[in-house]
């Protein structure tokens, strides 16, 4: 059935707008988060409670707020100890671990590797030992051991410099991770809020806006069935690009299997930002390198693609590849490069449009409801006459829109409508206008319009006539 929308006055080019589109855009706030790994001191790897690093490296820093479990071989640092540096430290701190050394979960034969001439830093010390010298007394590069091991001792964390016993640990808080996360979370939920300003194209391409933050918005499952994604353009910081995915319909677990990312690569990773902010537990299984940041500070990441991560990791826990190396590559996970985002993230906040249920307030109200009840309402109401239809039931009289002689009976009745019966209220279901039913009713905006003028002219027609009969 065919839709009638009342015109009335000088209202009729708003209604006529929002015919044209079908939904009335919600109020949209900016929503300003600006860098979003802000507060992580240089670390590339940033974990709120455990991490397990399994295989196989770690380009730049790490930061883990709770114990730190590892496999058979993982370096930390390989390119750049980063910048945090503790009071009174010769060298940055490249891995900082804010709870224990758990021995009992790491590989028997673990040797974790910190390289660059980085410092460790251990929050609690209890069941560890900082080893600076060897079985002959000689000073060593330091090593960190289970407790009574001695030097040499696996598992263990190796040094490539000679840092202070003291240095090393008891030194906990110098991290406040609790409140770190705290902001990560409520940066990720603003993220997720953004406006969607990228559009999938077939198959699976991407174009950006220069000038702006880009959102794309994906579910799991759309993210999933893309075996490629195409770059038409490349972020940049004035450009940057978060893709919020939104895991719920899979309980917010989700298995990820990243698709081949053409047209990008590690010099554009610090302007990509995945964020996951729904998202608890987030396994990377297979495919190609993530290009980006990955954000997921509710989740457990485990990363089980030897494919590589090129920016930083956020993650409320973390597996990075099994505790013991294998020689299967599908088996271990590849390598975390340190790409670490630089981009400040400002966007229009609210997701898309939402239908209109009803009429603008600032529109005139429907038509009175002492509207005679008999009129059929199935009548069509696509194109509005000048003038009523002849063969359409009414409690008044037929007027033409010419003066009748001055001897017309004058019993007209008083109290019906004073002005022309406009188009019958639109009798849409509760939901809006939807595209299809625009389709269907009639002319574009152009005849709407013309067609609102049309019966404005011959109502204002009617009213004098009836005037002057009523004289």
């Amino acid at each position: 059935m065919k839709k009638s929308y009342p015109l009335l006055g000088i209202a009729a080019c708003t209604v006529a707008a929002t015919l044209a589109t079908g939904v009335r855009p919600a109020a949209a706030a900016t929503v300003d988060v600006g860098n979003p790994v802000a507060g992580n001191h240089g670390f590339g790897v940033v974990v709120e409670t455990d991490a397990l690093l399994g295989s196989t490296e770690s380009e730049g820093p790490v930061a883990i707020g709770g114990d730190l479990s590892y496999g058979a071989g993982y370096n930390v640092s390989l390119h750049t100890p980063g910048t945090f540096r503790a009071d009174g430290d010769a060298q940055p701190t490249a891995l900082l671990v804010g709870g224990r050394i758990d021995y009992g979960a790491a590989s028997p034969v673990g040797v974790l590797k910190v390289l660059q001439n980085g410092y460790v830093k251990v929050g609690d010390l209890t069941g560890s030992e900082v080893v600076t010298k060897d079985a002959n007394n000689a000073t060593v590069k330091t090593q960190v051991v289970a407790a009574g091991q001695g030097h040499g001792s696996t598992p263990r964390i190796e040094l490539t410099v000679e840092q202070p016993a003291l240095s090393v640990g008891p030194h906990p808080g110098l991290m406040d991770f609790t409140g770190l996360f705290a902001a990560y979370r409520d940066r990720a939920d603003a993220l997720a809020s953004c406006a969607a300003t990228v559009e999938l194209q077939d198959p699976g391409r991407i174009t950006l806006d220069d000038g702006r933050t880009n959102v794309l918005r994906l579910t799991g499952e759309e993210l999933n069935a893309l075996s490629e994604l195409t770059f038409l353009d490349r972020p940049t910081a004035r450009s940057p690009l978060v893709i919020d995915v939104d895991t719920r319909a899979s309980g917010s677990v989700f298995t990820w299997d990243v698709p081949n990312m053409a047209g990008v690569s590690g010099a554009d990773a610090p302007y990509i930002l995945w964020n996951f902010s729904d998202a608890t537990a987030l396994t990377i299984a297979t495919g190609d390198s993530v290009e980006g940041t990955v954000y997921a500070p509710r989740a457990h990441v485990t990363d089980l693609d030897p494919a590589n991560i090129e920016g930083d990791v956020v993650a409320k826990a973390l597996t990075a590849g099994p505790l013991e190396a294998t020689r299967a590559a599908d088996v271990n996970a590849g390598e975390i490069h340190f790409f670490p985002f630089a981009a400040d993230l400002s966007c229009e906040g609210g997701t898309s449009p939402t239908p209109d249920p009803s009429p603008s307030t600032s529109e005139p109200a429907p038509e009175p409801t002492d509207e005679p009840t008999d009129e059929p309402t199935d009548r069509p109401t696509d194109e509005p006459s000048p003038e009523p239809s002849t063969t359409e039931p009414t409690d008044e009289p037929t007027v033409e829109p010419t003066v009748e002689p001055s001897d017309e009976p004058s019993d007209e009745p008083t109290d019906g409508p004073t002005t022309e019966p406009a188009p019958e209220p639109s009798t849409t279901e509760p939901g809006g206008y939807g595209d299809d039913e625009l389709a269907e009713s009639g002319p574009g905006l152009p005849a709407y319009a013309a067609a609102a003028l049309a019966v404005l002219s011959a109502a204002a027609g009617v009213l004098l006539v009836r005037r002057a009969r009523r004289r």
